[in-house]
């Protein structure tokens, strides 16, 4: 609320004089480079202020002096120096300098944790999702290289069968545990969303299987040799992995909150 004109006291006048005096000359970045150096200096003569603020133009010192005549006050020997209310002044922009670098430090802090963060989270990502797909890929294509020279055994296969899929179900064990260290702790959202994650893995290894099945079926009716690697091996990996990965991820979920 405004004071009325019959209460404003000289006191008033005054103060409000100054801040203005002060936030217009720390308005002007040549004003607030002398303000600091006779902050440090304590006084300085014409000459040298002139040489530390870097104007060659002596009238257009005078007029910045002039501009600070509130702020700055000239010794009987000719030398300025600052008053209270420079040194008011300069310690109000000091105090905004330090506020602003703060700021921008915490900002700039804020901006690498968040950069940092992100490049690991997506190196792990991807470092899981590769170990889960290649598990899978490589028994393929060991088991079809195998399957093109000689009948493939119901023993061998029901061994690279348990090691694919024991592999992928590790690795959705592992998306589960970096999902809830970086995500979320909530058990029904590690499970969702480790079962998109086996989706999508399923869906990206399957693509792999059916082209190596075509293409080891391919060779076989040029060879005549081995039977290759029966769909049923891929179809029934497929549907085990996607079977066991809500309740892998509910396991997790629920081991680590015990923990």
């Amino acid at each position: 609320m405004p004071y009325p004109a019959d209460k404003v006291t000289g006191a008033d006048l005054t103060e409000a004089d100054e801040y203005d005096d002060i936030f217009a000359a720390l308005k002007h970045p040549v004003r607030r480079q002398i303000l600091l150096f006779l902050e440090e200096q304590g006084e300085a003569s014409f000459t040298q202020v002139q040489n530390a603020v870097g104007i060659e133009d002596t009238g257009l010192m005078s007029y910045h002096l002039k501009e600070l005549a509130p702020l700055v006050e000239q010794s009987k020997r000719g030398k300025y120096h600052l008053s209270e209310v420079g040194q008011a002044g300069a310690e109000l922009f000091q105090r905004v300098e330090r506020e602003r670098h703060r700021s921008r430090v915490t900002v700039r802090s804020e901006i690498d944790k968040y950069l940092n963060e992100t490049i690991v989270k997506s190196v792990l990502l991807l470092g899981i999702l590769a170990f889960t797909l290649s598990v899978p890929t490589t028994v393929d294509i060991l088991v079809s290289v195998q399957g093109i020279y000689e009948d493939l055994s119901a023993f061998l296969l029901a061994g690279m069968f348990l090691i694919s899929l024991f592999g992928m179900i590790f690795g959705v064990a592992l998306f589960a545990v970096y999902y809830r260290h970086y995500h979320s702790k909530n058990a029904k959202n590690i499970i969702v969303y480790s079962t998109i994650f086996a989706t999508a893995v399923t869906m990206l290894s399957s693509f792999t299987f059916y082209q190596m099945y075509l293409f080891i079926g391919g060779t076989l009716s040029v060879t005549s040799t081995g039977s290759g690697i029966p769909w049923q091996f891929g179809v029934l990996r497929a549907v085990g992995f996607m079977a066991s990965a809500p309740a892998v991820a509910y396991a997790v979920s629920k081991a680590r909150r015990r923990h």
